[in-house]
């Protein structure tokens, strides 16, 4: 019996499951109830758990296959629930506002379905924490949670996709994420006399309109770069020119390569428009994430399963310029991330993630849960 079929018998524990992660949404590495009520579940399906890096690892066995992994991030949002649901979050500025709790859920009852099943590998299924924060994939990758597995696979939902699509394409899907800070240091003076300082805001706003030809006129058109300035701060006084000026943003690409280039772009277009105007730029660098790559072999096995699911169509999606630390699975790992739909079919004004008005069509639940007990069912593929 197909996985579609098997997966009608737990739809309305799916639901309750959902709901009760739902009402207890926590931040980052703090997850004390989610992760004993992962604990608590794992128990009653009989499936053991470790620790591992902050998150937890479950594992089934299987033959001499290549195993996979599935990755579930476990945190929340500090946002403010405004869905009205009678299962809202019941922890105050906290909310489950980009469907973590739907991932733990699937993967969850992924394992209820294949618990006690001959797979063809084994199959490791990472909760992981601090997805939205400071990133719980590596720590719990180079801790030997994707042990000697052939690939990873993580669903993410998406309530731009109805219930029913999924979204999946080989290459770039998602971009790396560094931010930047530059500081530039004038002389400064009395508001009356400017020509006896050198004005560090008009270096600094030169710099900031400056910084907006980094995309178009530096980095080739497939880099996929975004240059965002979102923090402007100096002085204190209308009447001051101050010593110096910050201003702080982000930089989002697809590719490594045009990664390396925004940035050389972005310190030497502040470097050289603070010198202009006879200041200094000191820039700083913060790298996050790396871009989520997808392999083309792990998607066509996305694509071969979702038949068996009742998947209507699985569709490439258009490159997001959000980020996820799953790229860290797509660089030890052949892998897919891949957009589970969630939006109600017909619904035209569906909050999007990290809206305080974002909730699911909870039909999906099964959908995801029965693609991801395919997937394990099939296994990697061999070379």
């Amino acid at each position: 019996m197909e996985y579609s079929e098997l997966v009608r018998s737990i739809g309305k524990w799916l639901s309750e499951t959902y709901r009760a992660f739902h009402r207890t949404p926590e931040l980052d590495r703090h997850l004390p109830q989610t992760k004993a009520r992962i604990e608590a579940v794992a128990a009653e399906i009989g499936v053991p758990l470790r620790e591992c890096a902050g998150g937890l690892v479950a594992f089934l066995p299987g033959g001499g296959g290549a195993g996979i992994v599935l990755r579930a991030d476990m945190d929340a949002l500090p946002v403010t629930e405004a869905t009205g649901l009678p299962w809202s979050s019941q922890i105050p500025g906290q909310m489950h506002a980009c469907g973590h709790d739907a991932h733990v859920t699937m993967a969850l009852g992924a394992l209820k379905l294949l618990k006690g099943r001959k797979l063809p590998g084994p199959l490791t299924v990472c909760f992981q924490p601090a997805e939205e924060t400071t990133g719980g994939a590596k720590p719990m990758i180079d801790a030997g949670a994707a042990g000697r597995a052939g690939m990873a696979f993580a669903l993410h939902v998406a309530p731009w996709l109805d219930v029913g699509i999924v979204g999946a394409a080989s290459g770039a899907v998602l971009a790396s994420s560094d931010t930047f800070s530059v500081t530039i240091s004038g002389r400064g003076g009395h508001g009356a006399s400017p020509h006896l300082a050198v004005d560090p805001v008009v270096a600094a706003c030169r710099a900031v309109d400056a910084l907006q030809t980094v995309v178009s006129r530096t980095s080739r058109p497939s880099d996929g770069v975004v240059v965002t300035v979102g923090s402007f701060h100096a002085g204190s006084a209308g009447n001051v020119i101050p010593e110096d000026a910050r201003f702080d943003g982000i930089i989002r690409t697809l590719s490594r390569d045009g990664r390396v280039r925004a940035k050389e772009a972005v310190r030497r277009v502040a470097e050289y428009t603070a010198n202009s105007c006879g200041a200094s730029a000191a820039v700083s660098f913060v790298e996050s994430y790396p871009a989520v790559i997808n392999d083309p072999r792990a998607v066509q096995l996305v694509q071969a399963v979702a038949r068996r699911c009742g998947v209507q169509s699985v569709t490439p999606p258009e490159p997001s310029m959000t980020c996820d630390d799953f790229a860290y699975f797509c660089q030890a790992l052949p892998s897919c991330y891949a957009h589970l739909g969630c939006r109600h079919p017909g619904e035209t004004d569906a909050a999007g993630l990290h809206s305080s008005r974002f909730r699911l069509d909870e039909s999906c639940l099964p959908l995801g849960t029965a693609l991801l007990c395919e997937l394990a069912a099939a296994g990697a593929p061999c070379e």
